[in-house]
C-alpha cells in the first residue's frame, strides 16, 4: 500500500511539474522582436523589412528564458550591412535589439576585378562590381594595400591597415561623410624613408604623409588643418607634405605647385 501511495505522490509531482512548466513556458514565450534599425539607404530599408521578418519567424514562439542572444545576433549579422548594438530579453515576453546599418566608405579592387567594399572602420561588408555606395556616389578608393579579411563582417587586416582606419577615423569625425573631400588613399614605398601615405583629395590637392605609423592621428589632424586652411583655388592643385622632423614629432610644409 505505501508503495502504491508513493507511487501516486511521484505521478502526481511529476503531473504537477509538467503543468508549471507548460504555464510558465506559455508566459515566458517570445511574443515580439522589437527592433530598432537605424538606416542610412533605401537598400537598408528595403532589408530591414527582411531581417525583420526572419527574426520574427524565427524566434516568436519561442522559450524567452532560453533564447541565446548571441542566436539573434548571428541572424541580424547575416546581412553583412547590418550590427548589432545592444541586445536584451525584457520579460516575459519580448526581445528588444538596436540595429545599426554599417556606413559604406573605402573599396579596394581584388584580383578578380571586384570591389572589396569596407565600412568606416574597415569591416569587410561584400564585394561589387562597381565602387558605388548605397547611400550614393563612390566610396574612397584604397590603392597598394594588401587587405585581407576571413569573411563579411570582419575587419581586414594587412601591412599599414591599423594606421589607415586611425587617420580615416579623424577624417569621418572632423568632415563627416569623408568621402565628400578624399577621394583615394595610396599607400607607396617609393621613397628610402619607407612607407607613405599618398592622400588624392577631390578638389586636386594631393597630400603625402610619410611615415604613417608615427603619431598617425596627430598627422590626420594636421593634414586637415592645412587642408582646411587653404584658399579655395589652393584646393584646386598641388601638394602638401607631412614628415617627421629628426629631433622628433613632425613638421607639415606650406603647399607648393609641385613636388
Amino acid at each position: 500500500m505505501k508503495k502504491k501511495v508513493l507511487i501516486l505522490t511521484g505521478v502526481a509531482v511529476a503531473l504537477l511539474i509538467a503543468v508549471i512548466a507548460a504555464a510558465l513556458n506559455a508566459v515566458f514565450t517570445v511574443a515580439r522582436v522589437e527592433v530598432h534599425f537605424s538606416v542610412c539607404s533605401s537598400r537598408g530599408e528595403e532589408e530591414a523589412v527582411l531581417l525583420q521578418s526572419e527574426l520574427d519567424d524565427a524566434y516568436v514562439g519561442r522559450s524567452t528564458t532560453f533564447l541565446k542572444l548571441e542566436d539573434v545576433q548571428e541572424t541580424v549579422e547575416s546581412y553583412p550591412a547590418f550590427r548589432v548594438t545592444s541586445a536584451e530579453k525584457q520579460f516575459p515576453r519580448t526581445v528588444v535589439l538596436t540595429v545599426e546599418e554599417r556606413r559604406e566608405a573605402f573599396a579596394f579592387r581584388r584580383e578578380n576585378g571586384l570591389y572589396a567594399i569596407l565600412d568606416e572602420e574597415g569591416v569587410y561588408l561584400y564585394d561589387s562590381e562597381t565602387n558605388t555606395n548605397r547611400r550614393g556616389g563612390e566610396n574612397i578608393v584604397l590603392e597598394g594595400f594588401t587587405l585581407t579579411s576571413t569573411g563579411a563582417g570582419e575587419r581586414v587586416t594587412g601591412e599599414y591597415a591599423q594606421e589607415l582606419f586611425e587617420m580615416c577615423s579623424v577624417f569621418f569625425s572632423e568632415l563627416g561623410d569623408a568621402r565628400a573631400n578624399l577621394v583615394s588613399v595610396t599607400l607607396s614605398s617609393e621613397y628610402e624613408m619607407g612607407g607613405y601615405f599618398l592622400l588624392q583629395m577631390r578638389e586636386g590637392v594631393t597630400v603625402q604623409i610619410f611615415t604613417p605609423e608615427n603619431e598617425t592621428e596627430e598627422k590626420a589632424e594636421a593634414v586637415l588643418e592645412t587642408y582646411l586652411s587653404l584658399s579655395e583655388a589652393q584646393k584646386t592643385y598641388g601638394f602638401f607634405d607631412v614628415i617627421d622632423s629628426e629631433g622628433g614629432g613632425f613638421t607639415v610644409s606650406q603647399h607648393r605647385p609641385s613636388l
